[in-house]
């Protein structure tokens, strides 16, 4: 496979091994594996990391052109995987974007190297998904539909557009929140003042502040074996994550028009970003208190 692939890992060793034989079996020509640095304060976690890196670097048996950048200090998820992609797109002009915890379906890597082929001059499209929410609904008559809304479990992008992406999101200050989903613009003033540790909210927000179309497939073609104690953002599983419906893409089709289908959007906006106003009462608490945030991000 041509398409370059950079793996995002960290210190789940058997995890990551599991994401790797997926890849492993597309045989890249070019393959970045990129790792943060263990938290001094985790005890154990600077064992993990090096098995975890040693384990990878261990399994790539075909012929492979591997880059690495391994972190010796820990910068944090936020910081980490939005520099490792910076790297990533200062070497390629696309790729596919793989975390330890989103095993692919095979077909997602076709789907994504056919897609970053076909679109790759149209500057409308910013985002390659593998990642379904619709319940099971399909949406239109093709293998895929185009949203406003980038996610990010398993997924693809060119450099023209990962260029647009803001870290700090300041360059995006004066832009309209008019389709922002209010889980999100109630929380732009911390992303100001850079009181997220998060990367993955901002490419959100940078897709939705250019009016970029994100590829979403018609079915699950990633699914995210991440959940539990060990995940750092992703320790419960909400109630959208049970009704996922997974598949995969044998026969790709391509809609008869490119248009944002609204009522796919329509319905990601009431289950995956709906949530209560009290929920958002305690986070502005959190992020106004040094004390209480300084809490959070240590128990992160």
């Amino acid at each position: 496979m041509d398409t370059p692939i950079l793996l995002l890992i960290f210190n789940r060793p058997h995890q990551t091994l599991r994401i790797l034989e997926s890849i492993r079996q597309q045989q890249p020509a070019r393959l970045f594996i990129a790792a943060d640095g263990p938290r001094q304060h985790k005890d154990g976690e600077a064992a993990l990391c090096q098995q975890t890196r040693d384990l990878v670097l261990r399994q790539i048996d075909w012929p492979c052109e591997v880059h690495t950048l391994f972190r010796q200090h820990n910068l944090g998820c936020a910081t980490a995987v939005s520099a490792a992609i910076d790297w990533f797109f200062s070497q390629v002009e696309e790729g596919i974007i793989l975390e330890d915890d989103c095993m692919p379906d095979p077909s997602f890597y076709n789907f994504c190297t056919t897609l970053l082929d076909r679109y790759r001059h149209d500057t409308r499209m910013m985002h390659i998904g593998g990642s379904n929410y619709q319940a099971g609904v399909k949406r239109g008559d093709a293998s895929y539909y185009f949203s406003r809304y980038a996610h990010i479990w398993g997924w693809a992008t060119w450099k023209r557009a990962w260029e647009l992406y803001d870290f700090t999101l300041l360059r995006y200050r004066g832009a309209s929140t008019e389709g922002v989903p209010a889980a999100f613009s109630r929380d732009l003033k911390a992303f100001y003042e850079q009181k997220m540790d998060t990367w993955d909210t901002q490419w959100f927000l940078s897709v939705l502040f250019n009016k970029g179309f994100a590829i979403t497939p018609n079915t699950n073609i990633i699914r995210n074996i991440g959940y539990g104690k060990e995940a750092t953002h992703t320790k419960s599983k909400p109630a959208w994550f049970k009704k996922m419906a997974y598949g995969t893409i044998t026969q790709l089709t391509h809609p008869s028009e490119i248009t944002v289908d609204e009522a796919a959007d329509a319905y990601t906006m009431d289950t995956v970003f709906n949530c209560s106003p009290l929920f958002y009462m305690v986070k502005k608490i959190i992020k106004n208190n040094t004390l209480l945030y300084n809490l959070y991000k240590r128990i992160s």
